[in-house]
């Protein structure tokens, strides 16, 4: 999880809690319905957030993506719906059960920068739910009597635009993720490079074969036949590789992400070394895949 998604599930919680404490203080100046309303809000911009960025944190596991991201919404929709009545609390949940499931889908869908960009515009909707109820609950014969009006509007586009500023600052990569080291680059340039071709085809949402040796800073060379009438991509997470030349077909490309995507009938190839021993899965992102099977491992010594 990098600094990037664990400040907006901070922010989640917080404005949550900040959401409930002045539901608490001020839900009888507002009328039943607009309880509703603020509980719906709030249920389904935090079931979004929460799950687009689950979405993008548990990539290929959808089901995980998906329960912690209805879970995030469930919770902060009833808990705000609470406070204003039993019909309140049940839209809240039903909103956050929504949210939660659509954002988490998206968030599998998409690539991880694209995943970013909607995290953003849901934070920002969600953080709105806190100005929605200050505005919702101020009584309508309120008139402005002080020339300090004006500081209200100006304050709170302050705060919103700060909290944008600090996640947009934030490290998006995962705090492990690194680039090959020195070292390893300096064994990579040293050592003979003598390529290694692999082929793998997909059939019946299987990859043949699903189990491949290779060997560290050697050039790898990845042939993906898609013998399917539908489309499949091969991805490893947390891979030290180095990138040789672009798949034939990809879909947005992350450090320490390998991924090639082949449509139906087509066949993409990347080139590739790897820098440390070890035992990498690879397995098909889109969603449904991974689970039917559309697992394998990569042994690198």
């Amino acid at each position: 999880m990098s600094d990037f998604h664990f400040y907006i599930l901070i922010l989640i919680g917080f404005t949550t809690l900040l959401t409930i404490g002045i539901s608490l203080r001020r839900y009888v100046h507002l009328t039943p319905m607009s309880g509703m309303i603020i509980s719906m809000y709030l249920g389904m911009n935090v079931g979004l957030t929460a799950g687009v960025t689950f979405g993008a944190i548990y990539q290929g596991n959808l089901f995980l993506s998906t329960m912690l991201g209805i879970g995030f919404g469930i919770l902060a929709g009833f808990l705000c719906g609470i406070c204003f009545g039993f019909l309140a609390s049940i839209e809240g949940l039903m909103s956050g059960l929504m949210g939660g499931m659509m954002g988490a889908m998206l968030g599998e869908m998409i690539s991880l920068e694209q995943a970013h960009t909607f995290i953003k515009i849901f934070s920002l909707l969600m953080i709105s739910t806190v100005f929605l109820l200050l505005i919702l609950s101020t009584s309508s014969t309120a008139t402005i009597k002080k020339k300090g009006w004006i500081l209200k509007p100006v304050m709170t586009a302050g705060i919103i635009g700060s909290i944008l500023v600090v996640g947009t600052s934030l490290n998006v990569e995962k705090a492990d993720s690194k680039s090959p080291s020195p070292h390893h680059q300096h064994d990579s340039a040293d050592e003979p490079k003598v390529s290694t071709r692999i082929v793998i085809e997909s059939s019946g949402f299987v990859y043949s074969p699903n189990e491949l040796m290779a060997k560290k800073n050697v050039p790898i060379t990845l042939a993906f036949i898609n013998s399917d009438d539908i489309e499949h991509d091969i991805e490893m997470k947390e891979v030290p590789f180095t990138l040789l030349n672009k798949p034939t077909h990809q879909h947005g490309a992350n450090e320490n992400v390998l991924h090639v995507h082949a449509n139906p009938h087509t066949t993409s190839e990347v080139t590739f070394l790897i820098n440390e021993i070890g035992t990498y899965e690879f397995y098909c992102t889109i969603p449904g895949h991974k689970e039917a099977g559309m697992v394998g491992k990569l042994n690198i010594h």
